[in-house]
């Protein structure tokens, strides 16, 4: 009789199972799983969900109740989650004034019930139509945090998204210019302010302003730079302690309007940050932050707090076009992993304001770019 060969063992997922019956169907149906999700392969990645945003200081501090009821309904209808409200300063108060924190803390309650919570941040034009810039002195910037904490403490138990330092302070009405550290030493102020009062809150900085259309601001980049103190090749510019500023932020705030172009449009200096440059704006905060100069978190936890297109004037874009731009910005925004995008102004704000970007007429008629904004998730 001829010998038999010896078979070799079996590998180790066709063995026999052991174990108890419910056991043994256990491991069947993980090795299946497995080996499902070997075949299909990794798959493509997708996108982080973004927060939607939306701002109408007007609609929402109004004392016409049916004015906010209509800002409140469209923000529910649209499913927006994030509503930023603007509190102003003027470079002297150190306590919010009773009625407006009435208002917003108001403004915070009919946000509960629509759904959304408050990114609240500073308006404060301190250097407009001024012919030499105000000077930034440690007595202002102790006012101003004092300010900032009055804010926090007045929205204890309130929902709140999050707190921003400043609004463009790369713009010349609402910082001199020619003083971009103290801006630094004034938001860590902030920074300090907000967190004493409310510790688990975000707080962002920034708020540039994208870009330098004229001399009354500076680019984005280059102002940061400016206010860390750090050349191009993010070097500091002295060995002095005070040029070794660390920003104090959870998260970065951009403005990334861009009127004359698409959304993903670049420009050719890297330092504007409008839509089409973000990736140059998201490079520059990672490089900062590996010069110690911004933690890593905070680059990476980018927002967009304002952007739109205007409805009037000579920047305006026609709707049908601003409907097609605003589609892809959002989604630009979203591969990009911005973490929450806000459409500036619900209705235009009628007759004798500058800015005017609403997706409503000023009578609250619907137009395209309310119905793209409407649908975008």
């Amino acid at each position: 009789m001829p010998r038999m060969r010896r078979l070799s063992p079996l590998p180790v997922a066709l063995r026999p199972l052991a174990g108890t019956p419910r056991s043994r169907s256990l491991l069947v149906a993980a090795l299946l799983l497995a080996l499902l999700v070997g075949l299909a392969g990794p798959g493509p990645a997708r996108a982080a969900k973004m927060a939607k945003g939306l701002q109408d200081v007007r609609m929402v501090y109004s004392e016409d109740a049916d004015l906010r009821g209509a800002f409140w309904g469209a923000a529910r209808a649209a499913k927006v989650t994030q509503v930023r409200v603007l509190v102003n300063w003027d470079g002297e108060a150190r306590e919010i004034d009773p009625g407006f924190a009435f208002r917003l803390r108001r403004a915070a309650e009919e946000g509960r019930n629509a759904g959304a919570r408050l990114l609240i941040g500073i308006y404060a034009p301190i250097n407009r139509a001024r012919s030499k810039p105000i000077t930034i002195t440690s007595r202002l910037i102790d006012d101003y945090a004092a300010f900032a904490g009055s804010i926090a403490r007045v929205m204890r138990g309130l929902p709140v998204a999050g707190y921003i330092t400043w609004n463009e302070a790369n713009f010349r009405s609402m910082w001199p210019l020619n003083q971009p550290r103290r801006w630094a030493k004034l938001s860590n102020a902030g920074y300090r302010a907000y967190k004493a009062e409310a510790p688990s809150v975000p707080v962002l900085v920034g708020e540039l302003a994208p870009n330098a259309r004229t001399s009354n601001a500076t680019e984005p980049g280059a102002f940061l730079r400016q206010a860390l103190c750090v050349d191009r090749r993010y070097r500091s510019l002295s060995r002095s302690r005070s040029c070794r500023t660390r920003l104090l932020a959870d998260g970065v705030a951009l403005h990334t309007h861009d009127f004359t172009r698409a959304p993903t449009r670049t420009r050719s200096n890297r330092d504007s940050w409008t839509m089409g440059n973000l990736r140059y704006a998201k490079a520059e905060l990672r490089a900062l932050a590996r010069a110690k100069r911004l933690s890593s978190a905070a680059a990476r936890n980018v927002h967009i707090t304002e952007f739109a297109y205007r409805t009037a004037g000579s920047q305006r874009t026609p709707i049908a076009r601003a409907a097609r731009y605003l589609r892809q910005a959002w989604a630009f925004a979203r591969r990009e992993g911005v973490r929450s995008f806000t459409w500036y102004q619900l209705r235009d704000p009628g007759r004798g304001h500058e800015w005017q970007s609403g997706l409503l007429t000023n009578a609250g008629r619907s137009r395209a770019t309310w119905r793209t904004f409407r649908g975008l998730r």
